[in-house]
């Protein structure tokens, strides 16, 4: 026979909720503030760069001399190194955690984004040394992406795990998606695009501040 809700632990009772509810009750809200703060900043730190690098290097080069057609295998070399660095660095995530646990891993590739980011957009006004900070940028701001299979999913329990992880990358993706919109009106207030994509580059600084606010998972077996 079946149980009755009256039969029911408050246990019970919490499990069978609406999933969505219950990355809100009081054992997760806290699991799911993190997960979104870790998804909003590494999205907000990617997206701009990610839109804009052609356009920035594509004005670095007209400094050079290299304009229209001519700067066409620069642009594209730059961005093929931007994302290898990222394919190393996704498979390096995993490597690292493992090896120093996941909030220090999550830490070296936030710091490594904004010390990269900021001297490249604010620091750098030739093309000569974009190419290889492409490359090691590309490792920082694309690979970190990594964690959020690995860190995110490990905060939730199985029963919630796919909803929750859904739920902070989608949370972040809605609201980062008007990153653009507001570095393109930062261009105006700071004086180009450069400028405008380093402020954003900043948003790092909210994985920072997921990872020190959250648990280390490394040796934990996954909540049930």
């Amino acid at each position: 026979m079946l149980a009755t809700r009256h039969d029911q632990s408050e246990e019970d009772r919490e499990f069978l909720r609406l999933v969505p509810l219950q990355l809100f009750s009081r054992g997760l809200r806290f699991q799911t503030l993190v997960g979104v703060l870790f998804a909003l900043g590494t999205l907000l730190a990617v997206w701009t760069a990610q839109a804009w690098l052609p356009t920035i290097q594509s004005l670095l080069l007209e400094k050079d001399g290299i304009k229209g057609s001519a700067a066409i295998p620069y642009v594209s070399w730059g961005m093929k190194l931007w994302g290898i660095g990222g394919i190393v660095g996704y498979i390096a995530f995993g490597y690292i955690a493992d090896l120093i646990g996941r909030r220090p891993t999550i830490l070296l590739y936030s710091v490594g984004t904004l010390i990269v980011g900021l001297y490249l957009f604010l620091g750098v006004n030739t093309y000569g040394p974009y190419p290889i900070l492409l490359l090691v940028y590309g490792f920082f701001v694309v690979g970190i992406f990594s964690g959020h299979a690995i860190y995110m999913s490990e905060l939730f329990p199985t029963h919630v795990r796919a909803t929750a992880v859904a739920f902070c990358n989608g949370s972040g993706r809605v609201i980062t998606s008007f990153g653009p919109l507001v570095a393109g009106l930062l261009v105006v207030q700071f004086g180009g695009l450069s400028n405008a994509t380093g402020i954003m580059t900043s948003f790092a600084v909210l994985s920072i501040v997921a990872v020190l606010l959250g648990r280390e998972t490394r040796d934990e077996q996954l909540p049930r």
